[in-house]
């Protein structure tokens, strides 16, 4: 065991728990109480031999610079946003040292503790924007390095309803924001119908996984116009100026070759200026082709999915 001194105080009986692979101590474990006092906080990391729920990560994770990195804290902390005052389990760092996450809850998820045990112990919060007001149990926040809001992550079980301009949405997993405020992305909870330049779309990303709110499969420009979206639910066929028809569909395809598991493969579809971008990989120019948006059934996704390949 040792006394380690960093830039905001003393850990005491710590040992080093993680290296970067150029040697660097990235990691430490603590087993009595120390306090790091950081941008004005006294703060606890969790020490001593974890409970039923603590994970037993690293407390404290520090940059190659010797900067706090990340600190899962001992006890549930009181930390002031510019939204208002969290308590909070664990929180994460830019390397300049403004608040990256907060981590509302960091329980560890096992046979003995459930999500919904750790859903239980969540609280309620009141959230008010330009696009909704909403009360929620949310599990982390993540802020810009100028300490705006950059997106919010909700529990699982959680529902939003987002309005922006002509669309009400409800929402899942959680949303972004532009620093300015605006909403960034989202993620429909079910088929939402967007009014696109080439049609109606049906937004909704069968696959979206809820790690955070970061990245969501509906997203807008600043001034709430359609950036891109993605898929289940629609074939795009499109008309070249030469005559030509291309189809795009999602496609289902067996996750294992005996398998009667299948598996959905979206399409993704951007709008940039006079383009529309489909796959990331595909561009149209808006007014040299037409579109045609078409809902599809399963036999319908087969036989558009095979000419595609």
């Amino acid at each position: 065991m040792e006394i380690i001194k960093t830039k905001f105080g003393i850990l005491n009986d710590t040992f080093v728990a993680e290296y970067y692979p150029t040697g660097e101590v990235e990691g430490y474990k603590l087993e009595e109480k120390s306090e790091l006092d950081i941008l004005g906080y006294k703060l606890i990391p969790s020490y001593g031999f974890p409970d039923l729920r603590k994970k037993e990560f690293p407390s404290v994770k520090v940059y190659k610079s010797g900067n706090i990195k990340c600190i899962s804290l001992n006890e549930l902390t009181s930390i002031k946003t510019k939204m208002g005052e969290y308590e909070v389990e664990k929180i994460t760092f830019y390397e300049e040292g403004a608040i990256n996450r907060l981590f509302l809850l960091d329980g560890k998820l096992s046979g003995y503790w459930s999500e919904d045990d750790e859903y239980n112990l969540a609280k309620t919060h009141k959230f008010n924007f330009e696009f909704a007001s909403f009360e929620a149990k949310v599990m982390t926040l993540h802020f810009y390095e100028n300490c705006e809001l950059k997106s919010i992550t909700l529990w699982p079980k959680e529902k939003v309803n987002l309005t922006l301009k002509d669309y009400k949405i409800t929402g899942r997993i959680g949303f972004s924001l532009y620093e300015s405020g605006k909403l960034k992305s989202c993620e429909p909870f079910r088929p939402t119908t967007i009014n696109t330049i080439i049609g109606d779309i049906e937004a909704y990303d069968v696959n979206a996984i809820g790690i955070h709110g970061d990245e969501n499969s509906l997203k807008f420009y600043e001034d709430g116009k359609i950036k891109s979206l993605i898929t289940s639910r629609n074939t795009i066929t499109v008309t070249t100026s030469e005559g030509d028809t291309i189809y795009h569909t999602p496609k289902k395809l067996r996750i294992y070759s005996n398998s009667e598991v299948m598996d959905t493969i979206s399409l993704t579809i951007e709008f940039r200026d006079n383009l529309v971008i489909i796959d990331n990989k595909y561009e149209y120019d808006i007014k040299e082709n037409k579109f045609e948006v078409r809902s599809f059934g399963e036999k319908q996704l087969t036989l558009v999915g095979d000419l595609n390949k």
